[in-house]
């Protein structure tokens, strides 16, 4: 079973408003998702899994991709310069809660019990009501040319 108030997008920017550092989490209702983590200095890294909810929020994540993001023409394009497999579980206690910002703007809130440290995310994000997408958005990015690699 899982925890259908999960389903969406949550971001920490309304948490953190003004950080050099962002972070997304997606949970789409398949029970695939991703991480997003991008910074002012233009680096990303995108972690995506699968998620259940059987008590405790598992997340297994599967890939995990890097590079940079730039802004052209007002819309803003990643390119990809590493795309590996990752193997790794994460089992986190979380609650969804009415909050506010810190401008006192009501929110909901998802806190997990611990940061999510090794993927550079923190422990609290807030609801973000009608998200232009659930896509990755490192899904359409340029990637490298294997035959490039030495």
């Amino acid at each position: 079973m899982t925890d259908e108030r999960l389903a969406g997008l949550w971001s920490d920017e309304m948490v953190h408003p003004g950080s050099v550092e962002s972070v997304d989490l997606a949970f789409r209702d398949d029970g695939s998702g991703w991480l997003y983590w991008s910074s002012w200095s233009t680096e990303f890294a995108v972690s995506r899994f699968i998620w259940s909810t059987p008590g405790e929020l598992v997340l297994k994540f599967h890939r995990a991709l890097g590079g940079t993001w730039s802004i052209e023409d007002g819309v803003t394009r990643h390119e990809v310069e590493s795309d590996e497999k990752e193997e790794s579980v994460i089992r986190l206690g979380y609650e969804i809660a009415p909050g506010e910002d810190p401008f006192g703007n009501p929110v909901t809130l998802l806190s997990l019990d611990r940061a999510l440290d090794e993927h550079l995310a923190g422990s609290r994000f807030a609801w973000v009501e009608k998200p232009e997408s659930l896509s990755d958005p490192s899904a359409d990015a340029p990637r490298p040319d294997p035959s490039s690699r030495h």
